[in-house]
């Protein structure tokens, strides 16, 4: 298979016509706009998984403090919690959460297992 180098790259482009050259420079440069903005969406996707996992790690250690009630969380953070879960949301929205994390808290049924003997 053959390899071209960056050396042989760069001595192409610099053959290349002005107006070449200059569509080049605009693509090397979508490139790293493009590589950037992956970069962030990676971050923000990781940063609301960690949010998440913490909001389940919040959940299973307080479920039992907050059962029938709707809870909002951000991350760890308990935002609000009652009855109402329409009110809940509201009032998460109204200090500020874009997105709340919405649960209602309810007591986990244990699975049934069934077999013959």
């Amino acid at each position: 298979m053959n390899h071209t180098t960056l050396e042989q790259v760069i001595e192409a482009a610099g053959q290349l016509p002005p107006e070449d050259q200059r569509r080049l420079q605009e693509w090397l440069q979508q490139q790293q706009l493009e590589a950037a903005a992956n970069h962030r969406r990676r971050e923000a996707m990781d940063q609301q998984m960690e949010k998440y996992q913490r909001a389940m790690r919040w959940i299973a250690e307080h479920s039992a403090e907050y059962l029938g009630e709707w809870v909002v969380l951000d991350g760890d953070c308990l935002i609000s919690h009652g009855a109402d879960g329409r009110q809940v949301y509201d009032e998460a929205k109204a200090a500020g959460i874009e997105t709340p994390f919405l649960k209602h808290i309810v007591e986990e049924q244990e699975p049934f297992y069934a077999g013959w003997q």
